[in-house]
Formats: structure tokens, C-alpha cells, sequence
């Protein structure tokens, strides 16, 4: 589910629609949020691995970034799939609503 939401917003939405979504400071937060959760999951899958024990500070980073991380990745997601929608042709802003929509679970839109 997360590689194909990201695959939908780089492929589908960024790539298609750059001048209404790489330069908004929310590309750049989608992008921040989405670099540091990898860095701290593959850092905790390395320590793991080796055997040696994970410490103490990267388990607690794992399972808590998430906290300050995920409302951020989101919202930003949420923002760029809207900015695209703005300016896609009629037929698409409905898929663009369609994709709010599996974000935004309960929101009538």
C-alpha cells in the first residue's frame, strides 16, 4: 500500500503536474518526512540484522517519528494531490477526488 501511494503521487501526480507541485513547500515536507522514516527504518533493520542488538535510541526513533512524521507525509500528499487537481483537465479532477477520497477515509468530498 505505502510503495503504491507514493508510485501514484510521483507518477501520477508530481511527474505530471510539476509546475503546481515541486515548487510548494509541501513537496519538500512530503520528501523530508518520507526520507527520515527510511533512514530511521533501514537503520533499525541494519542493527537488527547484524545481531548485536538494536539500540535503545533508533527503537525509539522506529516507533515513535511516526507520530510527527506520518500527519506530515500526509497532509502534504493531501496538498499536492489537491494543488494538482486544480489545474488538471476536468475528467482527471475526479480521479484526483477519487484519490482525496482513499486519503481522506470518511470525507464526503
Amino acid at each position: 500500500m505505502q510503495v503504491s501511494s507514493r508510485l501514484l503521487l510521483i507518477w501520477a501526480v508530481v511527474n505530471r503536474y510539476p509546475s503546481a507541485t515541486a515548487p510548494s513547500p509541501f513537496y519538500s515536507s512530503m520528501l523530508l518526512a518520507w526520507s527520515v522514516t527510511e533512514v530511521i527504518r533501514y537503520s533499525y533493520f541494519v542493527w537488527n540484522l547484524q545481531g548485536s542488538g538494536v539500540p535503545g535510541f533508533v527503537t525509539w526513533l522506529r516507533y515513535n517519528t511516526f507520530y510527527v512524521l506520518y500527519p506530515i507525509g500526509i497532509s502534504s500528499e493531501c496538498i499536492l494531490v489537491w494543488k494538482a487537481s486544480t489545474i488538471a483537465e476536468k475528467p482527471l479532477q475526479l480521479v484526483f477526488w477519487g484519490v482525496l477520497g482513499v486519503y481522506v477515509p470518511g470525507k464526503c468530498l
